[in-house]
């Protein structure tokens, strides 16, 4: 009994090691699907100069973007819709963002569509020059920490384990 008892808590030390591990990879890929989306609103507001509510339905349907909740919701709304407050409540259920990350989204949906061509412009690559730090930052922080949550998650699942024992 205290066997299985010890192994029960070994794995689910374990676990939770991984998956901590796993919500600091999960940031990273959604920060470059970010950066991607970003990226590709630049190119089609300077060559394209379509609406807002069709680049995000073009972009719903891009399996780069699937991650990305808040923009197959914005995707849904018709021209009429709140795409701000969709916006807004999308990137706050956005899993595995961090609070500055969600600011830099909360930003970037205030003032999508709201200016100029060229204003947009030039939001977008601060917007984008922004979230470029924000991902090295979230491949620092996977490269260190990541072993140590799997290693921490293990070593505690050990140390229990035998307390149990």
């Amino acid at each position: 009994m205290n066997f299985a008892l010890s192994a029960a808590v070994v794995m689910l030390c374990t676990g939770a090691g991984m998956y901590f591990s796993k919500r600091l990879k999960e940031r990273e890929g959604q920060l470059c699907a970010v950066l991607l989306f970003v990226k590709e609103l630049t190119v089609q507001i300077r060559y394209t100069n379509s609406k807002i509510c069709d680049i995000l339905k073009e972009a719903s349907a891009n399996a780069a973007y699937q991650k990305l909740g808040f923009i197959t919701d914005c995707a849904l709304i018709n021209e009429n819709g709140d795409f701000h407050g969709i916006w807004s409540d999308g990137v706050k259920n956005q899993p595995f963002l961090n609070q500055r990350d969600k600011e830099l989204l909360f930003a970037l949906g205030e003032r999508l569509g709201e200016t100029d061509t060229d204003g947009q412009l030039s939001f977008l690559e601060m917007t984008e020059a922004m979230l470029a730090a924000q991902r090295e930052e979230a491949r620092e922080d996977y490269g260190k920490k990541s072993r140590m949550y799997r290693s921490v998650g293990l070593l505690c699942g050990l140390a229990l384990g035998i307390t149990v024992l």
